[in-house]
């Protein structure tokens, strides 16, 4: 029973990521097309909105991001 529900809770989890995996890579691609329009006519907005689709886009490879964290600090712990 305890197994069975921990599997679904893994799947929904699995889903969640993959939803919010795909908000943020629409977010950056919509900021990174925004301050395209924008860089002519206000280039300070347009910074602003190419640093907030940069972070939207880093955030994309958040999981990975934190594996390569998790191992550098195992790593740093053993030496």
């Amino acid at each position: 029973m305890v197994l069975s529900k921990m599997n679904k809770n893994n799947k929904v989890k699995k889903l969640s990521d993959y939803i919010m995996t795909f908000a943020f890579m629409y977010s950056s691609i919509i900021c990174f097309i925004e301050a395209g329009e924008k860089w002519q006519d206000n280039r300070i907005l347009a910074v602003i909105i190419l640093i907030c689709g940069f972070f939207s886009f880093i955030a994309v490879f958040r999981s990975q991001i934190a594996s390569i964290l998790i191992k550098l600090k195992k790593r740093n712990k053993n030496e």
